[in-house]
C-alpha cells in the first residue's frame, strides 16, 4: 500500500503526549471546579441555523465545518452551544457558572500553532454583575495557567471603549469592519492595518487617529487616561478599570496590560475582551487564552436577554508551549507484574487485581516472553516498580518487588508491596 492519507490540520499523539494532555486538562478542570463552575454537556455538532444565527460569529462563519447533506456543522467553539443550551434549559439558577473542556473544529488554514481540530477549556458566567463576573472568569483561567506553570501576559480591552472612540471620530457605522481589520494586527502588522483601512476608504486623518488609539503606551493608568481623552469620555474605560481593580484581589501571576488593539475577531463580543500571550516566545504572538463579554448572544436564540462573559484556554497551544512532546511519562502504571512460567499467570493476575483494588495502577504481562524481556519492557516504559512471581513466590503467597531505578529487591507479601509502592 502507498502512503496512507491523513487530514491536514489534525495530529496524532504518542502515549507520553496523550498523558501530558490529559494531565493538563485535569489540572485545569480542578481549578475551574475550585471556582464553583459546573459542567454541562453539549454535542459536537449543532444546527447550522444555530451556528450561523444572525451572523453570530460574523466573517468567521466561513470557518465552520458543515456536514454534507445535513443542516448541521461541527462546533466552532463552546460559547454558541452554551447560548443555545441556556435558551432551551432556562430554569438554571443565575448566575450560571459553567465550564467546558473539549474538542472544537475550524476550517482554518493549518499553520504553526493553528490546527483545524483542537481542544479548548472554557469558563463562562451567564448573568450577575458584569465587573464581578469579568474578574471571576478571568481569574479562573489565569489561576489554571498559574497551576500549569505558564509565564504569560494578559492584554485587556473593551469593545465598549472601542465603540465610544469610533463614535467620537465619526466611524460608528463602520466599527465592526474596522475592528475585524484591527484584529489582524499581529498577523499583518500596524502598517498592514493602515493599508487595509485605507483600502476601505478611510481618510488619512481617521487612520492616524485609529493608529494613535491602538498605539497608546505607558502604565495602565496612563493608557486609560489617554484612551479616555481620545474617546472624549471619562467613562470610556470604566469596564476595564473596574475589572482591573477587582483582579488585584485574586493575586494572579500574569501581568495585565491595557491594550486597545485587542478587539477579538468574533462579532458576538460586546464588552471586555482579552488575549493572553506566552512570555517564553514559543507561541510567538499567538494567544494561548482569550475571550470576552457577550451580552447579546443568548437573545439571538430566545426572547430574554442574558448577559454573559467567558474565556477559553487553548489546550493544544498550551501543550506546545510546555513542549509536551518531551514528556518522559509514557504510562500511568506504577508497577509491572511479571511471571516466570505460564502456570504462574493466574497467581500473577490475582496479585495484579489485588494491587488494582488498592488503587495502584498496574500493567500485567500479556505476552509469551522470558523474564528478562518482560523487565526490559517495563524499563522501556519507565515503570518505577516491577513484581516478579514464580513457583517459589506462588507457593509462599508472596511477591518479589523490585525498584526499577535502584535495582533493590525484596520478597514480601502483597500487602507489604502495596504499602511500599504507595509511599
Amino acid at each position: 500500500m502507498g502512503e496512507i492519507p491523513f487530514p491536514r490540520g489534525v495530529r496524532d499523539l504518542m502515549p507520553n503526549e496523550a498523558i501530558a494532555r490529559n494531565e493538563v486538562m485535569e489540572k485545569i478542570e480542578q481549578v475551574y471546579r475550585s471556582f464553583g463552575f459546573l459542567p454541562i454537556y453539549t454535542p459536537y455538532m449543532e444546527s447550522l441555523d444555530v451556528l450561523k444565527a444572525k451572523e453570530v460569529i460574523g466573517e468567521e462563519n466561513k470557518l465552520i465545518f458543515e456536514l454534507k447533506d445535513q443542516n448541521n456543522g461541527l462546533r466552532y467553539d463552546h460559547t454558541v452551544g452554551l447560548a443555545r443550551y441556556i435558551s432551551m434549559h432556562n430554569s438554571m439558577p443565575l448566575p450560571f457558572k459553567r465550564y467546558a473542556i473539549g474538542t472544537v473544529w475550524r476550517m482554518d488554514e493549518p499553520q504553526r500553532m493553528r490546527l483545524r481540530e483542537f481542544a479548548q477549556a472554557d469558563v463562562d458566567i451567564l448573568g450577575g454583575d458584569a465587573i464581578k463576573a469579568n474578574a471571576e472568569a478571568i481569574a479562573a483561567v489565569c489561576k489554571a495557567m498559574d497551576e500549569l506553570g505558564l509565564d504569560y501576559t494578559i492584554r485587556l480591552n473593551s469593545r465598549q471603549t472601542v465603540d465610544v472612540f469610533m463614535e467620537r471620530i465619526g466611524l460608528k457605522e463602520q466599527t465592526q469592519k474596522i475592528m475585524r481589520i484591527m484584529d489582524k494586527a499581529d498577523k499583518i502588522g500596524r502598517e498592514g492595518v493602515s493599508k487595509e483601512l485605507a483600502a476601505m476608504g478611510l481618510k488619512e486623518d481617521s487612520i492616524d487617529q485609529i493608529s494613535a488609539f491602538v498605539g497608546v503606551s505607558g502604565t495602565n493608568e496612563e493608557r486609560i487616561k489617554a484612551i479616555n481623552g481620545m474617546a472624549g469620555s471619562e467613562d470610556a474605560c470604566a469596564e476595564i478599570s473596574g475589572t482591573l481593580e477587582l483582579l488585584q484581589k485574586y493575586a494572579i501571576k500574569g501581568k495585565c496590560i491595557v491594550d486597545p488593539s485587542i478587539v477579538r475577531g468574533i462579532d458576538y463580543y460586546t464588552g471586555i475582551v482579552m488575549e493572553t500571550i506566552d512570555n517564553t516566545g514559543v507561541a510567538g504572538s499567538t494567544s494561548i487564552c482569550s475571550g470576552g463579554r457577550y451580552d447579546n448572544l443568548v437573545s439571538r436564540f430566545s426572547e430574554s436577554k442574558l448577559p454573559g462573559v467567558g474565556f477559553s484556554i487553548g489546550i493544544d497551544r498550551v501543550l506546545d508551549v510546555m513542549k509536551f512532546g518531551d514528556s518522559k511519562k509514557r504510562t500511568y502504571a506504577k508497577v509491572f507484574v511479571a511471571y516466570i512460567k505460564e502456570q504462574n499467570y493466574n497467581y500473577a493476575l490475582d496479585v495484579a487485581m489485588k494491587l488494582r483494588s488498592a488503587g495502584v495502577e498496574v500493567d500485567l504481562n500479556q505476552a509469551s516472553r522470558n523474564i528478562s524481556n518482560q523487565l526490559s519492557y517495563a524499563s522501556s516504559l519507565g515503570i518505577p516498580y516491577s513484581i516478579v512471581v514464580g513457583p517459589k513466590e506462588q507457593d509462599a503467597g508472596k511477591v518479589k518487588l523490585r525498584n526499577m531505578d535502584t535495582g533493590d529487591e525484596s520478597e514480601i507479601s502483597v500487602d507489604e508491596a502495596i504499602a511500599s509502592i504507595s509511599k
